[in-house]
């Protein structure tokens, strides 16, 4: 709402970051709310697997190097099901390369095709660490 005209206004909400986190935790919004209903969200949302660039939601990006604003996934977490009050919960996580699904009492081995295609609720990306023989300390 306009507070001079006080009419609905389209708006944007945007945030910046002043510090990146070592591990970043991204929650996508997989629930709808309204007065009567609560649905699920099933749109597919594409994420990198490598190589997230953070650097240009910094409040101030000159400041950091590409090494501290490079991220890589490190696990998703699913939720499979069709409500809020019900479903059932996954995740994969990658573990010295190589991917795994967790369900349950279940580990499987999980190609990186399936992680990709996954509808992701809730992702966490590590920071890339500088490689041996770069400037950072």
């Amino acid at each position: 709402m306009c507070h001079k005209c006080k009419k609905k206004q389209k708006s944007t909400k945007k945030f910046w970051i002043q510090k990146l986190p070592k591990v970043l935790c991204l929650h996508l919004k997989r629930f709808h709310w309204t007065a009567y209903l609560r649905n699920k969200v099933d749109t597919y949302v594409e994420f990198p697997l490598r190589g997230l660039d953070m650097k240009c939601y910094l409040l101030e990006p000159e400041n950091s190097g590409p090494e501290n604003c490079l991220y890589d996934l490190a696990a998703v977490v699913v939720h499979h099901g069709s409500g809020v009050g019900s479903g059932h919960y996954t995740a994969y996580a990658t573990h010295e390369g190589r991917w795994f699904h967790f369900n349950d009492s279940t580990v499987t081995l999980t190609e990186e095709d399936t992680v990709v295609k996954a509808k992701a609720y809730i992702l966490f990306y590590v920071e890339r660490q500088a490689k041996a023989g770069s400037d950072k300390l």
